[in-house]
């Protein structure tokens, strides 16, 4: 029975006799890692039929020098995984399940092994993907061992960074071939985005399905290892530039384009893990935020605030700049209101998809928020929408802000449902906690102007009213003194 960790403590069968006494349960462990009795220390470390390293049992005790080593390997082992997370390509997160059917599995063409060939329809971009090869090899120069040879010299770089559950079907034969062709269409298809020499045909192909394989390139889990990727581009006659390509993602996030495009810091110290990881590293942007400290006269702290509370302290949600970034979400204070600023977004199909698969990506990588800010932006933004929507109203009311941009996406109830399941479905970011912090700064220093606001907020249509009724009494007695 295979336990967590990957340890089991096995049953002794010293020399094919059967043990005279019964299994001991050993304190602190599972009542399955159950010890037996009669064998010697020396075979305290035996191989499972996996291949792996088990702690056997002897006599009640253990050889300790064989204890200390299995669990420091094991220890080890753990610390790898972690120090190898961000350059994971991560499976869909548990915690997102309800979100899998319609934003993990790809519908028109599949990277990597984790979808390889599931559908009819994925099985038939295969030969486009052949096409893409050849017109690739075609325009390097270079013969197809010389290109081919290259993957294969990284592929077992490129199998690391996949699950091994999912690849170990995968022999060789079938692996490498598929990293070459893979990325072979990867590149050719990015050529073709931006507008270069890529055979007319080819182009043709990719032009008639071109929102379908821009949001299956995206996704989490058809992902290819950048060493393959970078690998491929030294064969490219003219480097692929990948600022442009980036900057236009990022444009293609808001419905109001920029004509002068939307700048892009490129820093060239950073290795990507593939091009979802790409994507998400400029479009949430590298600029440090600025934070207060929670104030002494605080006595409570909401995690969560909703749109009409907002409203009644004197909270507006106002969209950002059109160049904003998505990190730029920010609590501003004036004399007698506030505002909550949020960063414009269209959200169409396409998009909706990428942020969700970029949430997903921070949530993989990124186990603890609070260690860098910048690691759950896209968690924190989702996480603010969410909160501020509780109604069809409210996702109309971004819309009216224009923090929601755009006709041709997801309907409000779209929406709604879309931002209430991530909501619930992901952790709050740092950025999503230093937005709490700061209203309830707001509450706390301001408890009178607050006040005030709130009565006028809830009582406005009343005051209205009278205000009316005795501006309609002082002109009915002026009409009157006039007569007389």
């Amino acid at each position: 029975m295979q336990t967590p960790c990957d340890y089991q403590l096995a049953l002794a069968d010293w020399q094919g006799r059967p043990t005279m006494e019964p299994t001991a349960w050993v304190p602190g462990l599972p009542l399955e890692m159950t010890v037996a009795a009669a064998a010697p220390a020396s075979n305290s470390l035996v191989v499972s039929s996996s291949g792996q390293q088990q702690l056997k049992l002897v006599e009640g005790s253990i050889d300790h020098e064989y204890a200390v080593e299995v669990f420091k390997q094991a220890a080890q082992s753990f610390k790898d995984k972690h120090d190898q997370m961000e350059m994971k390509i991560h499976l869909f997160p548990a915690s997102m399940e309800d979100l899998a059917d319609k934003y993990a599995a790809p519908d028109v063409v599949s990277i990597g092994p984790y979808h390889h060939g599931r559908t009819p329809a994925l099985q038939q971009m295969e030969s486009t993907k052949h096409v893409a090869a050849w017109h690739f090899i075609n325009d390097s120069g270079c013969s197809v061992e010389q290109i081919y040879g290259a993957v294969c010299e990284v592929a077992d770089e490129a199998r690391g960074h996949y699950d091994e559950d999912k690849v170990q079907d995968f022999g060789d034969d079938d692996f490498k071939p598929m990293m070459f062709y893979d990325g072979c269409f990867l590149l050719q298809f990015i050529l073709h985005c931006l507008g270069g020499a890529v055979d007319p045909l080819l182009s043709s192909a990719f032009s008639s399905d071109d929102n379908g394989i821009s949001r299956d390139i995206v996704l989490l889990e058809n992902q290819l290892p950048w060493v393959v990727v970078e690998t491929l581009m030294r064969f490219m006659p003219t480097p692929l530039d990948l600022v442009q390509f980036t900057g236009n993602v990022k444009a293609s996030l808001q419905a109001r384009q920029q004509l002068e495009g939307i700048p892009v810091e490129w820093d060239s110290s950073y290795t990507p893990p593939h091009l979802l990881g790409l994507l998400r590293y400029y479009i949430v942007g590298s600029t440090p935020i600025s934070s207060k400290p929670l104030t002494e006269k605080a006595e409570t702290f909401s995690i969560s605030v909703s749109a009409i509370e907002l409203a009644e302290i004197g909270i507006k949600i106002t969209v950002t700049d059109a160049t904003a970034e998505l990190k730029e979400m920010r609590i501003k204070e004036a004399c007698l209101s506030g505002q909550l600023l949020l960063a414009p977004l269209s959200l169409d199909h396409l998009n909706a998809s990428f942020l969700v698969n970029m949430a997903a990506l921070e949530l993989c990588t990124t186990p603890d928020f609070s260690e860098d800010e910048k690691k759950s932006t896209v968690c924190s933004y989702l996480c603010l929408l969410g909160m501020v929507t509780d109604s069809e109203q409210d996702v109309e009311e971004l819309r009216k802000k224009h923090i929601l941009q755009g006709g041709a996406g997801l309907n409000n109830q779209e929406a709604l449902d879309l931002f209430n399941r991530l909501e619930k479905d992901l952790r709050p970011g740092a950025h999503y906690l230093l937005i709490m912090l700061a209203i309830q700064n707001y509450r706390s220093n301001r408890p009178i102007r607050i006040m005030l606001y709130r009565f006028f907020y809830k009582n406005l249509k009343v005051i209205i009213a009278v205000l009316s009724a005795i501006a309609g009494l002082a002109g009915f007695l002026g009409t009157l003194k006039s007569l007389k």
